[in-house]
């Protein structure tokens, strides 16, 4: 990873206050037993909570940026001390005029760094800390002004409810779809807004031939045609900037989920660096599982050699790791199959199931015996 994009990621600013990748593909492709030990990327801590409820034995949150891991902590420490009605009021996914209380009552339990993050954000904390990503409001601001100027709420209420694709096919091809929205749609999602706005340009670098917006739209398309939209709260969280209700929300957000997380909360443990580094740093074998979210993106074609060789290295026999392709095309050198062996059929079938419109590609690989 390049210097300026480490500084970038360790600006200390919130890039993402929702992970956007599917945890269910990761549930499918990791395969997690008792026996895991697992390692995933912090970003938001949706997911490192989602895969945290399929209880192994421990899950290391990895993170360049503190304020990532500050959002994961807070997390962690509001599942333990608070209710659950309590916690999605904190976060934002609940209406509430109390967050700011919430959070002092969580403040004790959260370390220094965590507590001068959130002491310098209270009107993000009054507004809704589950919003307020770098990404989430360049995504907003699609949902508030551009949609509504093409669609009436009714028309995105009734997307958003199908479950028969030849129905939802036919609906976006005659009415949703239409050439306004398409229009509208390429005007926002153009590479230079997603790098200025939305992400960084340092985080593109290695983004070469793909058509950006092109993409976005046939993969928005697909999410919208392909698999049923009803309960898919990624799609809902999109394009209205809310959940449809307390039952259609990730897992970590679930009422009847949150007993359970508590008493698995202290089998988390949040790590400040890069991935390659917290495997080196570990007893080989320490760690049997990974979600590697979609980091491949950032780094150089010898940095992605260089950390599949880690991971062939330092795995457990038999464990899985698991990552997205978003722009960048990337998937281990052929000359470590024999370590490191994709389930390439696997990894396919999962990404034909992926409710986020987002990725190009998803991918499995498991580690074999030296």
């Amino acid at each position: 990873m390049t210097e300026s994009l480490e500084r970038l990621l360790a600006s200390g600013i919130v890039r993402y206050s929702q992970v956007w990748e599917d945890h269910a593909l990761l549930e499918d492709g990791l395969e997690i037993t008792p026996d895991d030990d697992v390692l995933s990327i912090a970003s938001a801590g949706c997911n490192v909570l989602a895969l945290l409820l399929r209880e192994p034995r421990s899950v290391t949150a990895v993170d360049l940026n503190p304020a990532q891991l500050a959002l994961v902590e807070l997390k962690l420490r509001a599942i333990e001390e608070l209710t659950w009605e309590q916690f999605v009021r904190l976060i934002g996914v609940a209406p509430g005029d109390d967050r700011l209380h919430l959070y002092e009552r969580v403040r004790p339990r959260l370390s220094r760094g965590a507590c001068a993050h959130w002491d310098d954000a209270h009107p993000v904390i009054e507004a809704g800390i589950h919003w307020s990503g770098r990404l989430e409001a360049y995504f907003h601001g699609f949902a508030a002004e551009v949609l509504p100027r093409v669609h009436p709420p009714d028309v995105v209420a009734r997307v958003l409810a199908m479950d028969d694709t030849t129905a939802q096919t036919r609906y976006f091809d005659e009415v949703f779809g239409v050439d306004a929205l398409h229009s509208a749609f390429k005007s926002y999602f153009t590479r230079e807004r997603i790098a200025g706005e939305g992400r960084d340009a340092r985080q593109m670098r290695y983004v070469e031939t793909i058509d950006v917006t092109h993409h976005f739209w046939q993969r928005f398309r697909w999410a919208l045609t392909a698999i049923p939209t009803r309960g898919n709260y990624y799609l809902h969280s999109f394009m209205t900037g809310r959940y449809a209700s307390e039952n259609a929300v990730p897992p970590y957000l679930r009422r009847e989920n949150f007993d359970r997380l508590r008493s698995l909360v202290p089998r988390v443990r949040t790590v400040l660096g890069e991935v390659g580094d917290v495997f080196r740093d570990a007893p080989r074998d320490a760690i049997s599982k990974a979600n590697l979210s979609d980091l491949f993106e950032y780094l150089s074609d010898e940095a992605c050699a260089e950390l599949f060789e880690t991971l062939a290295a330092r795995m457990r026999a038999g464990g899985r790791v698991c990552f997205w392709n978003l722009l960048v095309p990337r998937e281990a050198p052929v000359e470590l199959s024999a370590r490191l062996r994709p389930l390439r059929a696997l990894g396919e079938a999962l990404h034909t199931r992926d409710r986020s419109w987002l990725y190009r590609s998803f991918h499995v690989d498991e580690v074999c015996s030296p």
